[in-house]
């Protein structure tokens, strides 16, 4: 499994300074959270993560790119934004790779590397 494969995911949610969002894809190397008040581009965030089965866990990231509802970048996402993991502990990592595994079967996500790229 590639960090850049992503799966959509339903039981997924996570936390971003006390307010609760919808994750709508997963990867082990980022996720994309539906929000109506995303953060700046380029912001460093702490999301605490919610897999259905687990205890809920923090991931660091950079906010990497905004779907704005004024000019999507991916019409197939709702509005939101995309976080880019650049820390994650190595069991809460193993976590996310088996939830992904376990969902392997479902819908595949086409790679937004390049939503994503020099953002």
């Amino acid at each position: 499994m590639k960090a850049s494969e992503r799966y959509l995911v339903e039981d997924v949610s996570c936390e971003l300074n006390g307010r609760q969002m919808a994750v709508a894809n997963l990867s082990v190397g980022g996720l994309f959270v539906a929000s109506d008040d995303p953060p700046i581009q380029g912001q460093v965030v702490a999301l605490e993560i919610r897999l259905q089965g687990r205890e809920p866990f923090v991931v660091h990231g950079q906010v990497s790119w905004i779907n704005a509802p004024d000019q999507p970048k991916a019409p197939g996402l709702p509005q939101g934004f995309g976080v880019k993991i650049t820390r994650v502990a190595f069991p809460d990592k193993l976590a996310i790779l088996d939830f992904l595994k376990r969902r392997r079967s479902g819908a595949r996500v086409e790679p937004t590397s390049r939503l994503t790229r020099g953002r």
